[in-house]
């Protein structure tokens, strides 16, 4: 199986049930600790542009409330947010807990608390998911949703490099929304980059469907999983 990070073609996004065949349990084994690393940056403010008139924080907050439910009873997730904070903007990421089992509730909660503010140190906060769950001793799955690219000089690329080179086995997933609109499509690189290095999924969505599609892609079990023994 190639390394290449698999598209989220728009057009499957919504037939989510499509993509499972074409992830491999040794890509992604669903009893791995998982982090969600949350962009809470300013530009998720902004409306959602799919004539819901929700913001864009609310649309991926209403995704994940769909998926993590049927998620969480059957692997741990933490969660990192990025953006809002106190502290000078490119170094507010912040953890807000480690992986622990049936974390719905708990992400949720946080979530619909955030005030979306501040930039995008999406490097420093995929850095700081990977560290938290000890990627250079184990497998470890990283899920980054984003409305934009890197904001703060980190270098993403070089920084999967880095966890593919150290990592037991570190696969980054990369679900962007609304990126293109954003920054124009010569941006979305560094982004995807990302989950090229690692072999992770990039989806780019525009609706709360193709989020939900690409959150079930990246983090549900399989119907018949070969990981798992002895955690």
């Amino acid at each position: 199986m190639p390394c290449a990070a698999r598209r989220v073609s728009l057009a499957l996004a919504v037939a989510f049930s499509l993509l499972f065949p074409a992830m491999t349990h040794a890509q992604q084994p669903c009893t791995e600790d998982a982090i969600l690393v949350f962009d809470a940056s300013k530009s998720m403010a902004a409306a959602a542009g799919d004539n819901t008139g929700l913001r864009r924080i609310d649309a991926v907050r209403s995704a994940l409330a769909r998926v993590l439910p049927r998620v969480a009873p059957k692997r741990r997730l933490g969660l990192i947010v990025y953006g809002p904070g106190s502290r000078p903007a490119c170094v507010n990421v912040a953890l807000e807990f480690r992986p622990l089992i049936n974390a719905s509730e708990r992400i949720m909660a946080r979530l619909d608390a955030l005030k979306p503010d501040g930039r995008t140190p999406l490097t420093r906060a995929v850095r700081l998911a990977a560290e938290v769950l000890d990627f250079r001793s184990r497998p470890v799955t990283i899920v980054l949703l984003t409305d934009g690219e890197e904001t703060c000089d980190g270098a993403p690329c070089a920084l999967a490099k880095t966890l593919k080179a150290e990592g037991a086995r570190t696969t980054v997933h990369v679900i962007s929304y609304h990126i293109a609109s954003a920054i124009g499509s010569e941006g979305v690189f560094a982004s995807r980059c990302i989950a090229d290095e690692t072999g992770g999924i990039y989806a780019a969505t525009n609706t709360v469907d193709e989020v939900a599609a690409a959150l079930e892609a990246a983090l549900a079990c399989p119907m018949v999983s070969e990981a798992g023994a002895g955690r």
